[in-house]
This record gives C-alpha cells, sequence and structure tokens, in this order.
C-alpha cells in the first residue's frame, strides 16, 4: 500500500502540475501578447508590474497548489489508490468540496477563458486596426515585427483551447444538467488531451520558422519530383 500510494503521489502531482504550469504559461504569454502590441510603452515602463510578476506566478503557481492539494493535503485513511487507471483514480481532495471546487474554477475553467477571451481581443483589434482610415503607427510597427511571434502563440493557444475547452463544457453541463454527461469521453479522450499542447508545441513554434518552412518545401518539392519521375517511368 505503501508504495503505491508514494507512486500515485508523485504521477498525480507531476501530472497536474505540469499540465497546469504549461496552461497558465500559455494564458500568460497570451495576455502579454496582447499587452505588447496594444500598450507597449505602459508594459515596458512597468515591467516588474506586467512581466517579472505575472510570469513567476505562472510558472510557480501550479506546483505550490498541487503540493498542498496532492501531497499535503490530509485524505482520509479509508482511501485508496488505484495502478491500474488513469492517475490511479485521482487525488482524494476531489472528494474535499471546497477544494475541489476552488480546482474546478481556478484552475481548469478560468485559464482557458481568459485564454479565448485575449485572443479573440487580439484578433478583433487587429482587424478593427487594419480597417482605420489613420491606425496608430506604433501598434502596426509592433504588429509587422511580432507577426510571426504572434501567429506562433495563436496557434499554440488554439491547441490549449482544443484541449481545455471540452473540460469546461463538460463541467458545465454536468454542474446544471446530467452529473454523468461525458463521463466515457472523458476517461478515453478527455484525460489525455492536455498531453498534445506540450508534445505539438515545439512543432508550432518551429513551423514559423523561414529556415524550417524553406526546408519543409524543399522536401515537398523533391517528393512530389520524385512522384511525377516515377509515374513517367512507368508510363
Amino acid at each position: 500500500y505503501v508504495q503505491t500510494t508514494k507512486v500515485c503521489l508523485f504521477w498525480i502531482f507531476w501530472s497536474y502540475s505540469l499540465e497546469a504550469a504549461s496552461l497558465f504559461l500559455t494564458t500568460y504569454a497570451s495576455i502579454e501578447r496582447y499587452f505588447l502590441v496594444f500598450h507597449k510603452q505602459c508594459t515596458i515602463k512597468h515591467q516588474l508590474l506586467f512581466h517579472y510578476i505575472p510570469l513567476g506566478f505562472a510558472g510557480f503557481y501550479a506546483f505550490g497548489i498541487y503540493m498542498y492539494l496532492v501531497l499535503l493535503f490530509p485524505c482520509d485513511p479509508s482511501y485508496q489508490y488505484d495502478l491500474t487507471v488513469f492517475v490511479c483514480g485521482g487525488p482524494c481532495y476531489l472528494n474535499a468540496f471546497v477544494q475541489n471546487f476552488y480546482d474546478t474554477i481556478v484552475d481548469t475553467m478560468l485559464p482557458p477563458c481568459v485564454l479565448l477571451i485575449f485572443n479573440l481581443l487580439m484578433i478583433g483589434h487587429a482587424i478593427r486596426l487594419k480597417r482605420k482610415v489613420a491606425p496608430s503607427t506604433l501598434v502596426l510597427n509592433t504588429l509587422k515585427k511580432n507577426r510571426r511571434m504572434i501567429l506562433q502563440l495563436l496557434a499554440i493557444s488554439l491547441m490549449a483551447l482544443i484541449n481545455w475547452m471540452p473540460w469546461v463544457v463538460i463541467i458545465l453541463i454536468q454542474d446544471f444538467y446530467d452529473p454523468s454527461f461525458g463521463e466515457q469521453f472523458i476517461n478515453n479522450v478527455v484525460y489525455y488531451l492536455p498531453y498534445f499542447t506540450s508534445f505539438a508545441s515545439p512543432f508550432l513554434a518551429l513551423i514559423g520558422l523561414p529556415e524550417i518552412r524553406e526546408e519543409l518545401k524543399k522536401i515537398i518539392g523533391q517528393s512530389t519530383t520524385a512522384r511525377h519521375i516515377v509515374a513517367s517511368t512507368r508510363t
């Protein structure tokens, strides 16, 4: 039992912490990107308030909260972990109303909603700016200079939203309509979705680099040429 508990606590802590840290950092990056583009001077002037403090919070909050909830929160002596299921069936704090409610609202539902809002604001302001007769030169220059970074972050943010919004929707439906809604979908799909953000983020960032795009074009071009040669020799 002791060995099972240690393994499960290790699994749960790192799984929950790394997923939440990735989500919070992506949310922070989206917020900072918005302010750097549309409120650059204010952001640079108050770097401690708008950059370093939020970055430190986004990076360390998840590990702190799950150290308490998973490792330090007192469990009922009868609570049993099961190594045969995903994250051993979950931590014991899920049975405590206050802790579970806080984790659901603050750590699961709030970041995707904030992420969605700031990405929509970013896209909406960019479209509105382009339609202006005399748009701000500073903002336009910032958009042009950071176009690649903005597109990369939008792609990563979209991936995070695809992975986390099903949680939000299912939780809302379970709370207000049907408590058993989506249980099978959660067990088979939703539990594993956050891992795709970590796996896909480096590739989404690399695709934005011009050198990588050129290499991809060469590979695709060579592959197309090879197919044409093979097809012509057969005929």
